[in-house]
């Protein structure tokens, strides 16, 4: 009976520490000029997306990237370090690009990947420690474990806390 009870606290503690996984979730608004935002991934980040509506550029500028134009309730789960990243937009273009896996560096003895973002942006609004806005030439730039990811737009919603899933 002890180890039956163990057993079901250890799966119930698992699956509460499953709800709460930190993550990031990037929200993209719709430039007011009409512009689409692009979204640059390495093929290997990318553990899910969806759309309503999917359609292939065939005739894209570069020729080693697969590129899209996803619209409607668009999701992209991008596997992120060190945690989950989940991207929302209603319309796109996602630029899918070959791996290019970080660089390992030796810290103290041991081989560390250097995780970290980039913003550039002609405003910053910081709602609260949860949420920030980025408004005006987004470039935001996040490192993966297959390289950096991309996203380019007129507005931006960078936004931290428990992973909230598909």
């Amino acid at each position: 009976m002890l180890k039956i009870t163990t057993l079901l606290l250890l799966l119930g503690t698992g699956i509460v520490a499953a709800r709460e996984v930190p993550s990031e979730t990037y929200v993209i608004q719709a430039g007011q000029n009409g512009g689409e935002a692009i979204v640059k991934i390495p093929v290997g980040a990318v553990s899910a997306f969806s759309a309503d509506r999917a359609v292939a550029l065939t005739d894209y500028a570069d020729p080693k990237v697969e590129a899209m134009r996803l619209s409607g309730d668009v999701r992209i789960h991008v596997i992120g370090t060190p945690a989950p990243i989940q991207i929302r937009a209603d319309r796109i273009v996602l630029e899918l690009t070959a791996d290019a896996p970080m660089h390992l560096h030796l810290m103290g003895g041991i081989l560390r990947a250097r995780p970290g973002h980039r913003v550039q942006s002609a405003q910053v609004i910081v709602d609260d420690p949860e949420m920030q806005t980025f408004v005006g030439h987004v470039v935001f730039t996040e490192q993966t474990p297959s390289g950096a990811f991309e996203i380019k737009a007129d507005r931006l919603e960078r936004l931290t806390g428990p992973f909230a899933g598909v």
